[in-house]
């Protein structure tokens, strides 16, 4: 059987959505091999789950953070196992628990992004090591993985996120342009994390780019959504700064109001410091949205700068400010960003894609 743990599968975030899109492929793998497939979930409540992604059906079974009674399942059915996948590095180490009943097992971790940046703990860090593959979602985070927590490269396969196939069916049809005569729209969508926790979205210094930008397009507003500790120092920052009547803080939105936001803007800005890969650009660029983001991390791989959009150096507050006049000056530019912005979600990161990828891993 095939047999695969999870952190979590119910909440939001770009973990739990690749977490998802791996267990629709390990469940359409499994049930194309006639092979048995059981799905367990950390946090999730406990008892059985249903769960529906890119059209795929399948069902799990939640443990409420008992990590007690997972470990228990998992040993279990070791013997019947002939491949273990492990959606987070922090759990790797049941991995080794399988191997230690069932040698001739094998074991995949998934890596996503910060959380292989630094040394992890020793036992996790040998669960790595151990595994038959790793998966990573973007080159940077792959070499990361390497260099600091001593995989061997041949182990690395990359496998990109991928945006939501119902997601994808908005195709442009809802682009805006501000030449309808409303203002024009920036967006951001990002946890509001402090520096404390090592977040560095880049909200900060669109806020002290503004500004530079309001002299040209003095109707425009900067929407930000999203919640986080890093609320009142940014809210803080925009008073300072002079701009706070251009800035509005939305909070967290369900993912009809994050749609309508989408729909709304003119261009999406996020120019992290360091961006493991940055799920919400896809988001954008499936709405035919040009983007920004930093130079930096696994962003340079969704798109090159000037194709569907910029890249610009963290605290770069003159070339942001430049390159959010250009867009905004230019609608024809915007348009045809937009437009490659779709092509290239199109052609790398659906879910065709992803499974396509990540479905080898279970062969």
């Amino acid at each position: 059987m095939i047999l695969a743990a999870f952190t979590g599968l119910t909440e939001h975030g770009g973990v739990q959505r690749y977490a998802r899109h791996a267990a629709a492929v390990i469940a359409m793998v499994a049930r194309q091999r006639g092979e048995q497939f059981h799905l367990l979930t950390l946090n999730d409540p406990a008892g059985p789950l249903e769960f529906e992604s890119a059209g795929i059906r399948f069902c799990a079974t939640g443990f409420a953070r008992n990590r007690t009674a997972l470990i228990r399942a998992i040993l279990t059915k070791a013997r019947e196992t002939r491949l273990l996948y492990l959606n987070h590095p922090n759990l790797a180490p049941l991995g080794l628990a399988l191997r230690a009943l069932n040698p001739a097992a094998r074991y995949v971790v998934s890596t996503h992004g910060f959380e292989v940046w630094e040394p992890l703990p020793t036992m996790r860090r040998f669960g790595l090591r151990c595994a038959s593959k790793v998966t990573a979602t973007a080159q940077f985070n792959a070499a990361k993985a390497v260099r600091i927590q001593g995989i061997t490269s041949d182990k690395v396969v990359l496998i990109p996120c991928a945006l939501d196939p119902e997601f994808s069916g908005a195709n442009g049809a809802e682009h805006r342009s501000s030449d309808e005569g409303k203002p024009p729209m920036l967006l951001t969508v990002a946890r509001l994390m402090s520096a404390a926790h090592g977040v560095y979205k880049g909200i900060d210094t669109v806020i002290e780019a503004l500004p530079g930008v309001l002299g040209s397009h003095p109707g425009l507003l900067y929407v930000v959504v999203g919640s986080g500790d890093d609320l009142p120092r940014l809210q803080t920052l925009a008073n300072r700064t002079g701009v706070a009547t251009s800035v509005k803080f939305t909070g967290a939105v369900d993912s009809a109001v994050l749609r309508e936001y989408l729909a709304a803007s003119d261009v999406f800005v996020m120019p992290s410091r360091t961006e493991g890969f940055g799920f919400v650009f896809l988001e954008a660029m499936a709405f035919g949205k040009p983007v920004i983001g930093g130079n930096h991390g696994g962003t340079p791989e969704i798109w090159p700068d000037g194709s569907a959009g910029f890249l610009v150096d963290y605290s770069d507050l003159r070339t942001l400010a430049d390159r959010l006049k250009m867009l905004l000056a230019d609608s024809d530019l915007r348009r045809r960003m937009g437009v490659e912005g779709r092509r290239r979600v199109a052609e790398f990161f659906s879910f065709d894609r992803f499974r396509e990828n990540f479905a080898p891993l279970f062969a």
